[in-house]
């Protein structure tokens, strides 16, 4: 073509309304919009349409292919993408994915995740709001909608185009929320309006998985405020807030993918209820909710003090009169002890407390886990008759003798709580629980910890007056800061805070939306256990210790900082033996278990 037809072709783009932003273009086939069609200039202008069309002809926009159209917009904006090293790694290569993400801004997080999802998979489609319709370039990414009207003629036909893309193994990204995030009122955060449940009936008729993808930032708080006066006029502002997007940083984090739409977690729960857990794991994924454990300034890791000689244990349990062992299984045997009948036992027990607590970062950097109170505690441990070895133990307080005796000094847990009058263990007879451990080669056997709790049970029948369990389950910092924050909201009830209180708390921040989902919900351990797994880069959920007493029927105290054991958060709860289910009951206290029951001072 010659230079004199270029011209003119780029003379005619100018003047032919085909080649500007208008509202015109995006009512052009709507036949019962013709009457207002005069208005379209002034509504430009009104909406910030006017300014957006010279920035889109000062740039040439115009006839870019998708690709080019984004990175151009994102250039053009200075829009800083801030995707944490290796995330994009997290979206599946092949296959049908889908994408799920808050609707921060409400126009430039389409064309950002269109950006970023292109370099990973060219199969990208967005369910959207037709207002981006006015991009006629972006026109290949998108699947438009009418969010507004849930019932809107055309809106089945979009979903059903999305499931057609996932059924061909393509990737659908959903703001399922349909709208920009606003506040509800004028005391309450920026969220998304509530999320359609599209989600979780999309994966389970695909059977894909679900990616959720959290966009950080807000629009102008002139925004938020005029949308109060009237929630129509946030949409007439999306496009000025386009307009002064620009220089804006905006963090995407894109969290693991939900693999299992059948987790026994999601089981029974309706499409709402599982895109509103969707919804919560997303929000979740905000940055500004990262937390760090304080630096650990590591001890001096000392060697692990020598074994004691096993046939010196084994002389020493041989002792022991019967009625102190109080379960066995094969070559395992439970018994309990007091240090001054069994004191290479003990010394034994504190070395491997300090072998098993290291692997955790839990461990002191002494030859041995030990202190004062090794010495008035009663000791609960598990010997192997075969190899001679002790291979798990627990430490339990009977806070009756202990408070007779010392006082409030003489309780372990006073270290790290203040106990007043209203608390269990200052009314009556209690066992506190502790340090307790399975060598690694136990914990792989659910027999080491059957044994444990066989123990505890037998032992409770042997001294009826302790109705109670208390103790604290160590929350090791190897879980992330995020997952105590969520055990402690899910399990520790307000009612159940009371009579105690942390002397040093955990503290983190707790989000919004995990207050309204359990507002709305109310606590799940499953549903917490699935969270926890979500958040953890291992996949790790609950500690075992937090779902045995779980199943005990233990109510949740306090979560607080050990000063005296690396500073691990520990979970304070407790157990009354005679409200735990009846089948329990009778594994763990044996068939009499009624004898217990029936057990009046």
């Amino acid at each position: 073509m010659s230079a004199k037809h270029t011209l003119v072709n780029n003379n005619l783009k100018q003047t032919d309304s085909r080649y500007h932003l208008s509202i015109r273009n995006v009512i052009a086939n709507k036949g019962w919009l013709k009457p207002v069609y005069w208005l379209a200039p002034v509504l430009d202008r009104l909406v910030g349409l006017k300014q957006l069309d010279k920035m889109y002809q000062r740039h040439e926009f115009q006839g870019l292919d998708k690709a080019e159209f984004t990175e151009k917009f994102i250039d053009t904006f200075e829009l800083d993408l801030q995707v944490p090293d290796g995330s994009l790694e997290r979206l599946p290569k092949t296959g049908p994915a889908i994408v799920v993400a808050n609707h921060a801004f409400g126009g430039i997080e389409g064309v950002a995740l269109a950006h970023l999802l292109n370099k990973v998979r060219p199969d990208v489609q967005i369910l959207a709001n037709r207002g981006l319709s006015i991009f006629p370039e972006l026109a290949p990414y998108f699947i438009f909608t009418n969010p507004l009207k849930s019932n809107a003629k055309g809106n089945s036909q979009s979903l059903k185009a999305c499931l057609k893309h996932l059924k061909n193994d393509g990737m659908v990204v959903l703001f399922p929320a349909g709208r920009v995030s606003y506040p509800k009122d004028k005391h309450s955060p920026v969220s998304d309006h509530e999320w359609h449940r599209m989600v979780a009936m999309l994966a389970k008729k695909c059977q894909c998985p679900v990616l959720p993808v959290h966009i950080s930032g807000q629009n102008r708080p002139i925004f938020y405020r005029l949308g109060l006066v009237y929630f129509r006029f946030r949409l007439l502002m999306l496009i000025r807030e386009m307009i002064h997007s620009q220089g804006k940083k905006i963090p995407i984090t894109i969290g693991k993918a939900i693999n299992n739409m059948t987790h026994k977690a999601l089981n029974n729960k309706s499409d709402q209820h599982i895109t509103d857990l969707t919804r919560l794991l997303t929000y979740l994924q905000d940055p500004e909710l990262v937390q760090h454990w304080p630096e650990r300034v590591d001890p001096e890791m000392q060697p692990i003090a020598p074994a004691i000689s096993p046939d010196l244990l084994n002389d020493e349990v041989t002792q022991l009169p019967e009625s102190q062992q109080l379960a066995s299984f094969k070559t395992l045997s439970t018994y309990y002890a007091k240090r001054t009948q069994v004191p290479n036992v003990i010394e034994e027990i504190r070395r491997l407390r300090e072998e098993n607590f290291r692997l955790v970062d839990e461990g002191s950097g002494a030859p041995q886990d030990g202190d004062d109170f090794d010495d008035s505690y009663v000791h609960l441990f598990i010997f192997d008759h075969q190899t001679k070895q002790v291979v798990g133990a627990y430490r339990m307080g009977q806070s009756d003798k202990l408070l007779a005796e010392q006082d409030a000094s003489g309780i372990y847990l006073a270290k790290m709580f203040n106990f007043n009058s209203e608390f269990i263990n200052q009314q009556s007879p209690c066992l506190e629980m502790g340090r307790s451990f399975l060598i690694a080669e136990q914990q792989k056997s659910f027999h080491g910890l059957l044994l444990l709790f066989k123990g505890i049970g037998a032992f409770a029948k042997l001294f009826p007056q302790y109705r109670t369990l208390y103790g604290t389950v160590s929350l090791s910092t190897q879980y992330q800061p995020l997952s105590v924050m969520l055990i402690e909201q899910f399990l520790v009830k307000p009612e159940y805070r009371q009579g105690v209180a942390a002397k040093k708390p955990f503290q983190h921040q707790v989000p919004y939306e995990l207050s309204q989902y359990l507002a709305q919900y109310g606590s799940d351990i499953d549903v917490l256990d699935w969270l926890v797994s979500q958040i953890e880069p291992d996949g790790k959920g609950l500690p075992v210790l937090v779902k045995q007493y779980h199943q005990l029927g233990a109510k949740f105290h306090c979560v607080a900082i050990d000063p005296n054991f690396a500073n691990t958060p520990g979970l304070l709860l407790s157990v009354h033996l005679p409200d735990t289910p009846e089948k329990l009951l009778k594994l763990y206290l044996g068939k009499d278990y009624k004898e217990y029951l029936e057990y009046r001072e």
